[in-house]
């Protein structure tokens, strides 16, 4: 099939053929077999579109434009996995690219719905990782996102920290949540979860310092609070894991 072999022409390495793609107005043609009822062309499509999306902020910016977005959140409500988890893929991709494609992610809805599929991922699969490095792309970046945008991430990162023991699922996580507790004091209330606090002191003395860095700046950011809410980080074990 055509679809297959534009995928792999776009997984090359090295200068794959995005612009190329692009010129030949191939891709409102990929847009519409996202619609397809054989799913296999689905995933076929999303994968290539993934493959733009992870091009230039020009090529991200094309896609944006051509509405991409709202095809690829209707497809997290299909009921192959496979499909759910490239598109995601590629919706990480747009957000991972610049504030101002994060930003246009955000209004799309897309965070939200994101965050309800993965609050049914199981632990540990390739789909949470992909889904988890997705929501922590849409968290990241200066400036950063307006809080009520990304406010509805919360739960869900905590979730999955308190839940997974994959490094790369908790790196993506711990990063996420050093970035909303970033800023207005407001915001720390939504992060005060004795799960959350418990799991962040566990992981401070971790080897991998791309997990242990973020957990003590999300700590550092929560005992900033009033009196109560720096209180709860102590009862948690704070201190006993920072001597």
């Amino acid at each position: 099939m055509a679809c297959i072999g534009l995928r792999k022409l776009l997984s090359i390495e090295n200068q794959p053929p995005i612009q190329a793609v692009i010129d030949a107005n191939l891709v409102p043609i990929l847009m519409s077999l996202l619609h397809h009822h054989i799913p296999q062309f689905q995933f076929e499509a999303a994968w290539c579109l993934t493959n733009i999306a992870s091009g230039t902020t020009d090529h991200v910016t094309n896609l944006i434009e051509k509405d991409v977005l709202s095809h690829f959140i209707q497809l997290l409500s299909s009921p192959h996995i496979e499909v759910v988890e490239q598109v995601i893929w590629g919706i990480g991709n747009i957000a991972g690219d610049s504030p101002s494609t994060r930003d246009s992610v955000l209004r799309s809805g897309a965070l939200d719905r994101i965050a309800d599929v993965l609050d049914k991922a199981e632990p540990g699969t390739s789909f949470m990782r992909n889904a988890s490095w997705a929501l922590s792309n849409l968290c990241r970046g200066r400036p950063q996102p307006q809080y009520q945008l990304v406010r509805r991430a919360i739960p869900t990162l905590i979730k999955v920290l308190v839940e997974n023991d994959k490094e790369d699922i908790i790196t993506d996580i711990c990063w996420a949540l050093s970035y909303l507790s970033d800023g207005a004091k407001e915001r720390i209330n939504d992060l005060l979860n004795q799960g959350l606090l418990v799991k962040m002191i566990q992981l401070l003395k971790h080897e991998n310092l791309a997990i242990a860095i973020p957990c003590l700046r999300t700590i550092g950011n929560i005992v900033t609070g009033d009196d109560d809410q720096t209180q709860m980080a102590v009862n948690s074990g704070l201190v006993d894991a920072l001597n």
